[in-house]
């Protein structure tokens, strides 16, 4: 049971700098996307601070005691910090990539959970398993933005299709007044 206890002990601490990063970013963000992402990272921020609670009130069911030092989370969690010279871009990046390695360790706590038969922590861990794989569909729906150079070329091509219509208009109006 030690392994398990260590990484739930892991998991609250990543999640609480993964909530902190994400408040800190959400105050910060700013640019032409600023209403939708400073929407996106509040309402993360929030499932996380619930999230933390049931995790650390869980823990005390296991008789754990969950972290309480600042420096000790720091040290323990697998996620880094906030960058405070972060562009949006840059937080979307971090939070996608903090998401995705808090899924990883989630994984390996619902699979020891599992062997423990530890059923209501297997349980607990996948309802964050699936929050967090939905903040990384989020998260990287935008990053999936066409480059410009794959714009520029569908411009294109849909100038061209309307070049081509304009043809074909053309051509049968005239051979229908013939």
């Amino acid at each position: 049971m030690e392994k398990l206890y260590k990484l739930v002990s892991d998991a609250q601490a990543s999640l609480f700098v993964l909530f902190h990063k994400t408040w800190v970013y959400h105050w910060n963000v700013v640019g032409q996307d600023f209403q939708q992402l400073h929407t996106l990272f509040g309402g993360q921020y929030e499932t996380m601070f619930e999230e933390i609670d049931r995790l650390s009130e869980h823990m005390r069911y296991l008789n754990v005691k969950p972290l309480s030092s600042l420096n000790r989370v720091l040290e323990v969690s697998i996620v880094k910090e906030a960058s405070s010279a972060a562009g949006p871009d840059q937080m979307i990046s971090d939070l996608l990539k903090s998401n995705m390695d808090l899924c990883d360790l989630l994984v390996k706590i619902s699979e020891e959970s599992e062997n423990q038969k530890s059923y209501a922590t297997a349980n607990l861990v996948q309802d964050l398993m699936e929050s967090h794989g939905k903040f990384v569909w989020m998260l990287r729906s935008f990053t999936d933005k066409p480059s410009s150079k794959v714009q520029e070329t569908v411009e294109v091509l849909e100038e061209t299709e309307v070049e081509e219509v304009e043809e074909i208009e053309t051509e049968l109006s005239e051979t229908v007044e013939e």
